[in-house]
């Protein structure tokens, strides 16, 4: 069995779509093996969604009902262009009928003046919902059998409305049931990848990055033989080509290397897409629907370590600083902190410790005026600045502890080392992005 997880940019259009059905069909032609696809949603429906949410808390239920209409016009579209002008009915009714319980969801959010962080949960489970069943009918359209399922009939996860956990161990009964119930040699199954709901109808959904993970836990829960995450680009490199003209491309990266260049945000893939691949040594394949007979790169348990170098720049960081003289004998003082973070349901990214101080950085966008309003009642605890001119630098090679590099930057805030010993992530202030980008891979990577 393969495992095919496509990018919201594989189901940006109508072209789109019907090209990454073409792709699977192929591969199930060639590879005569169960296929089963994992979706995320047509470009722009994820932000749509969310900036729904921003609106509905804004209480403008005239522009919310605006942008759901051209979001159903968006989807019906698509379909009448796949049908050719022929009755689709059942794919009709299912975007109609989503759309219909997103129409009434935001209607009683702006109706309540509140949007909590259940409601926003029902609310964003829809966009993948909309483009598995676009998918779905156009593979049918090619003459293959196939259905969309909701991850809901494969996965169960924790009790979090945003940014829950899978539980293994249901997980994978309920996998045994699925495959039991229906048969991938005949059929084509299209899964929305990222969500759970309970018998009262509330939804549990993951990270809205993690669609490839998904795709790797259903791929090692079904046992399959590998997994490819079809996205928009050749290969794995070293540097945004948009940026670099010749940056370093890899036909071939360990585990543990490509998880150091999730963690720094190399957007090919999430950090946690590369644990159930790993447990059961199974290949991921990075590969291009807007190319798919260009190589790939391909990652495995690899020897391939000692010469593998990549750089990413970020300048979307917050530096938040607590300082407190008092702070060596507090035993409590990183608790109260990580607990208004915690509440917020913010990721911390690094963080730095001496004796009167510690440093954490978090991403921009999470900086909520809530957020900072909570961290500013501690005033009385502790000194507390927050920066948001800074730029986050991550460099992963061989060589890291060769400080050196650190001589072309000014004023460094603050320094992280990882784990493996590949990656160090250095915070100063913001810069033009395209500029340290090219300065930092002439001075470290060969191009």
């Amino acid at each position: 069995m393969k495992i095919l997880k496509f990018w919201w940019t594989s189901l940006g259009s109508l072209e789109m779509i019907q090209k990454t059905a073409q792709i699977v069909t192929e591969i199930k032609n060639t590879s005569k093996e169960d296929v089963v696809v994992v979706v995320s949603a047509m470009s722009t429906v994820t932000n749509t969604l969310i900036d729904l949410c921003d609106l509905a808390k804004k209480w403008d239920i005239e522009s919310v009902m605006n942008w759901i209409n051209k979001l159903r016009e968006k989807h019906e579209n698509v379909i009448i262009w796949i049908c050719s002008n022929n009755a689709c009915e059942e794919h009709f009714n299912n975007i109609k009928s989503n759309l219909d319980i997103l129409h009434d969801i935001f209607k009683w959010v702006t109706l309540l003046w509140d949007l909590s962080s259940k409601d926003r949960a029902k609310i964003l489970y829809f966009w993948e919902i909309l483009s598995s069943i676009l998918l779905s009918l156009a593979i049918n359209k090619l003459g293959y059998d196939s259905s969309f399922y909701k991850s809901a009939d494969i996965i169960m996860c924790e009790w979090e409305y945003m940014n829950s956990e899978y539980i293994k161990k249901l997980t994978e009964k309920k996998a045994e049931y699925f495959l039991k119930e229906h048969n991938t040699q005949k059929e084509i199954p299209v899964i929305t990848w990222f969500w759970w709901w309970d018998e009262n109808w509330n939804i549990y959904l993951f990270d809205r990055w993690w669609s490839d993970y998904v795709a790797t836990i259903i791929w090692n829960i079904f046992d399959a033989n590998s997994v490819e995450i079809w996205t928009d680009v050749d290969w794995v490199m070293s540097a945004d080509p948009r940026i670099i003209k010749n940056p370093i491309i890899w036909d071939e990266l360990d585990y543990s290397v490509s998880a150091e260049f999730a963690l720094t945000w190399a957007k090919v893939l999430h950090p946690k897409t590369i644990s159930p691949a790993q447990e059961k040594n199974i290949p991921v394949y990075i590969k291009n629907t807007f190319n798919p007979k260009a190589q790939w790169t391909k990652i495995c348990k690899s020897n391939k370590l000692s010469w593998i170098k990549w750089i990413n720049i970020d300048n979307n960081q917050v530096l938040i600083t607590f300082i407190d003289n008092s702070m060596i004998w507090w035993i409590w003082y990183l608790y109260i902190a990580m607990k208004i973070i915690r509440d917020n349901s913010v990721s911390i990214d690094s963080v730095a410790t001496s004796e009167t101080s510690f440093t954490l950085s978090i991403k921009e966008s999470d900086l909520s005026t809530k957020l900072k309003d909570e961290l500013y009642k501690l005033n009385d605890k502790f000194t507390i600045t927050i920066d948001v001119n800074v730029t986050k630098i991550s460099i992963v090679w061989d060589n890291i502890n060769d400080y050196s590099v650190l001589s072309t930057l000014d004023d460094i805030k603050l320094i992280s080392k990882w784990e493996f010993n590949k990656t160090l992530t250095i915070f100063i202030n913001k810069v033009e992005k395209d500029i340290i980008l090219t300065k930092l891979h002439k001075s470290i990577f060969w191009i």
